[in-house]
């Protein structure tokens, strides 16, 4: 169904965060003439993620700020959304989509965005003190708890677990940062620089405890209790879990469709069933015998763009995909590029850790791998542009 017969197709795209929306975008842009659905299970338009993070949840910007699209876009657009419908399976055979409701709406063409979850610790189930963050009802349900002087344990040190942290820290939270790596980020960025991160976090009133996980916890009338590999034990009012994301993918499998660490998409979002397409989160790209999961705003963003130009079967966008991402925390932007293997040697090229102003090159040899900045966005963008200029991909991980 490519050409001027997938002009007329009736796309559905399934959730409602950026992926899904960039998707009914560039469709409509690139001249798509057909009907269009956007299917989400929230209630909300949809709206960009990271400020949930951040500025949503501090209050500093509200729902109008972080929504993808101006309500009558949608409508200018003749873009079909669904709001408040939740997905509960499908069959490809007649190319059915059935709601949690029992409704059902079908599809000739169909892209899956439906993002990807908070990974759940079994012993911190959701509650009053417990919380996990994707939806903008959870941001508002962890701001109303956020206040002066209560206690917050973080469980996990990666770029939203540094965010809940430093937004807590400003509205005057005392906070415990919990990760089981020996410092935050240092999977992503390797020793050193987490090192420094740690220092500059630990100098505006963050509390570590790294290189240890929660081994048991407790609800009580005074507070959660949480007991730690090392030891120690944390008293919280508030728990903030950030260890991770899984995808849901057991409804796209029981319809046979082929999941691996996500749904399995080659490089232009095409699944295993003809006219089924994915893209944000929700996929990992199998490619050359590989895997890789797709992550991150940016990737998210040009996911959709490949995915409409396959739907419409025109040439996909050259990206050049290079695994950017970025993370406000206060005062501090943190950007990153390409990637810091294990082995890879990393070089202050420009500032100084002290200065907190600095940028980071990896190298394997003479080659460059990656590139990671603190507030320092004009050397950054020199050094991935000379990382893009030699790799214009990022390397894939093996599984």
């Amino acid at each position: 169904m490519n050409g001027p017969h997938a002009s007329g197709s009736h796309v559905v795209i399934v959730g409602g965060g950026l992926a899904s929306v960039r998707t009914a975008q560039a469709l409509r842009d690139l001249g798509h003439r057909g009907r269009v659905s956007l299917v989400s299970e929230e209630p909300d338009e949809p709206y960009d993620r990271p400020p949930l993070s951040k500025e949503y949840l501090l209050g500093t910007r509200g729902a109008a700020d972080i929504r993808l699209a101006d309500p009558d876009e949608y409508a200018r657009r003749d873009i079909e959304l669904l709001l408040g419908r939740a997905v509960a399976g499908m069959d490809l055979r007649t190319r059915t989509l059935t709601f949690a409701d029992g409704g059902e709406i079908g599809y000739e063409r169909l892209v899956v965005a439906t993002g990807a979850r908070p990974r759940r610790l079994p012993d911190l189930p959701e509650s009053g003190r417990v919380h996990y963050l994707r939806t903008a009802a959870d941001s508002r349900r962890l701001a109303g708890v956020l206040t002066d002087g209560a206690r917050v344990a973080v469980i996990g040190a990666g770029f939203i677990g540094l965010e809940v942290a430093c937004a807590a820290r400003l509205r005057g939270c005392r906070v415990t940062v919990v990760e089981a790596a020996a410092q935050p980020m240092a999977p992503i960025i390797g020793a050193e620089p987490a090192a420094w991160l740690r220092r500059w976090h630990s100098g505006r009133g963050l509390e570590f405890r790294c290189g240890t996980t929660v081994e048991k916890s407790e609800e009580r009338p005074g507070g959660r209790l949480l007991w730690l590999g090392d030891g120690t034990v944390v008293e919280a009012d508030v728990v903030v879990v950030g260890v991770g994301v899984v995808r849901d993918t057991a409804w796209l499998a029981a319809a046979g469709l082929e999941t691996h660490h996500g749904l399995v998409c080659d490089e232009t979002g095409r699944t295993s069933a003809a006219d089924v397409f994915g893209a944000g989160d929700i996929v990992c790209r199998h490619t050359a015998g590989r895997c890789r999961p797709t992550g991150h705003w940016t990737a998210a963003s040009d996911s959709a763009a490949k995915v409409a130009a396959a739907l419409l079967g025109v040439p996909p966008p050259d990206l050049g995909e290079d695994g950017f991402f970025w993370s406000d925390q206060a005062d501090l932007r943190l950007q990153f590029v390409g990637a810091a293997p294990p082995t890879a040697t990393a070089t202050v090229v420009s500032g100084d850790f002290d200065s907190g102003k600095f940028v980071v090159h990896y190298t394997e040899g003479d080659r460059l791998t990656g590139v990671f900045a603190a507030n320092a966005p004009r050397d950054f963008l020199r050094g991935r542009l000379a990382l893009r200029a030699i790799r214009p991909a990022i390397d894939e991980v093996r599984t």
